[in-house]
């Protein structure tokens, strides 16, 4: 049944033993209701807690209510029209950016220009509508005969001010910070007791007539943004690589080096990964040295193993309970490859290949530490990096280059050590869940600079273990921006080829794979 003001005018008349429904009476002086959701909506969508991706989920539902409240006072008068309007504009760019920042495209999007438009643009509608709130609170007193008084709107208005002059000086105190919250919690308590007042003093607006109900209208945006959302996880979580069958090579001097790498000791299996201009690249070779590690990406058991050199050194020798697993998913291969040159040259390879599936694959990410950045002054650079991904599928092996490689200059945060700028050289890609034996490398040559430097060649694999992350980060920005090889959706496996070159001897170190 539907209830007007006539309506609920006769039943007062009428002396009704009972006092209307709740929902009858907001629906027919729906002041305090609308008002309610304004102030709770600002308040909301104000709020910054970087915890549960609450940041994102209130003022989600901030602008919703915002949207609800402004929606049924937008005839009252031109102050809140235009309210609602801004409200219908914020929301159209707040929106699409949740479902954004649920794809590896974000971070390119925010770095472009259009952020600085767009965030400017915000923050002139979000002072205007705080000046039109407060414009539009006055108007309603006038029309209700009343004293005209809203200094909670002109509150809000000081406090946004501060809060944009604290931004563009990057004040970082807690000072003048817990003064501004104070000052806005009063600014909306005094708001919300101005709503009451007027409730009670009897004002009734004109409710704007809607075609779809609160609850409907809610429902669609939350349904859209959750349908948006899984669109953005699947479509938007993994780069787009440029597969293409892998062409057999038909170069005899490529399978004359080939066969001479593999009497050195060179995997064949990484041999047959590698380009024709790699594997040229080592003709002559003398040398080859090589270091093979497995690597798990999964839990393990414990169990009670007998270690005869247990670490740390004051434990006993004896059982003790330790992770042991069952299945390693990632085998890290490191070759050196010494070229007949007159000054000491290396190839260096980095290998990767999955032998079982780790449950997903979104984005990967090499970061290498090449050994003439460990041994400065004792090595130097002879090449750029090159290398390839690759996969089989159906018997058919597929390729494609990496999304990018080369160095990346990136500012790191360390709790100890504070903000520092590095360079280092990153690979970023994907790999296809369908697929099997995803695998691929990294090569590039050094030269010795001084006698009697020891080969030290480092690689730190992250691999994205799950899609479940907000806002989404690729490997290679959640390594940059994260040093712990844990974190989040995402874990960073080390690895290293180490050895000494002497002349007459190739001594490995930490590996079992003595050449």
């Amino acid at each position: 049944m539907k209830f007007d003001e006539k309506d609920f005018d006769s039943m007062l008349e009428n002396d009704l033993a009972d006092l209307p429904p709740e929902d009858i009476i907001a629906e027919v002086t729906p002041w305090k209701k609308s008002m309610h959701r304004v102030l709770i909506g600002l308040a909301l969508s104000s709020l910054t807690l970087n915890f549960w991706c609450l940041n994102y989920i209130l003022p989600a539902i901030g602008f919703i209510l915002m949207l609800l409240g402004f929606r049924t006072m937008h005839r009252e008068n031109t102050p809140f029209k235009t309210c609602y309007a801004i409200t219908l504009i914020r929301s159209v760019y707040y929106f699409p950016m949740l479902i954004l920042n649920a794809t590896i495209y974000q971070q390119a999007f925010y770095e472009s220009g259009w952020t600085w438009w767009l965030t400017i643009g915000n923050l002139i509608l979000q002072f205007i509508q705080l000046v039109c709130l407060w414009q539009g609170i006055k108007a309603v007193q006038r029309k209700a005969g009343l004293e005209e008084h809203a200094g909670g709107a002109v509150g809000l208005m000081v406090w946004f001010d501060i809060i944009c002059l604290l931004g563009i000086i990057n004040y970082s105190g807690i000072i003048i910070a817990a003064i501004v919250i104070v000052v806005y919690i009063l600014a909306i308590r005094s708001l919300w007791k101005l709503a009451g007042e007027m409730d009670e003093a009897g004002y009734m607006i004109e409710a704007a007539p809607v075609r779809v109900p609160d609850v409907v209208l809610t429902g669609i945006i939350v349904g859209s943004l959750a349908i948006g959302l899984a669109l953005a996880y699947i479509f938007g979580g993994a780069y787009h690589m440029d597969w293409q069958p892998l062409e057999t090579s038909q170069n005899t001097e490529v399978a004359e080096i080939k066969e001479h790498l593999i009497t050195l000791g060179f995997p064949e299996a990484i041999l047959d990964d590698m380009t024709d201009e790699d594997i040229l690249d080592c003709k002559g070779a003398t040398r080859v040295a090589l270091c093979v590690r497995e690597h798990p990406f999964n839990d393990g058991h414990e169990e009670m193993v007998y270690i005869e050199d247990p670490l740390p050194t004051w434990m006993e020798p004896g059982f003790h309970k330790q992770t042991v697993y069952d299945v390693k998913e990632l085998v890290l291969t490191g070759v050196a490859v010494e070229l007949p040159t007159e000054r000491e040259h290396w190839k260096i390879i980095h290998h990767f290949r999955w032998t079982a599936d780790p449950g997903h694959f979104g984005t990967e990410s090499i970061q290498l530490w090449p050994a003439y950045r460990s041994t400065e002054g004792w090595w130097g650079k002879a090449s750029d990096c090159t290398g390839r991904v690759l996969y089989d599928k159906d018997g058919v092996s597929y390729t494609a280059p990496y999304i990018s490689l080369g160095n990346e200059t990136y500012t790191k945060n360390s709790m100890f050590w504070g903000s520092s700028v590095s360079t280092d050289i990153f690979a970023e890609f994907s790999l296809p869940n369908n697929g099997e034996n995803q695998r691929g490398y990294i090569a590039y040559t050094i030269m010795e600079m001084r006698d009697g430097a020891i080969v030290d060649a480092w690689i730190n694999y992250t691999h994205q273990q799950t899609w479940a992350q907000y806002p989404v980060l690729t490997a290679k920005q959640q390594r940059m921006a994260n040093s712990w090889n844990e974190a989040g959706a995402f874990k960073t496996i080390q690895d290293a080829l180490q050895f000494y070159p002497k002349d007459d001897d190739l001594r490995m170190i930490g590996s079992d794979d003595d050449n």
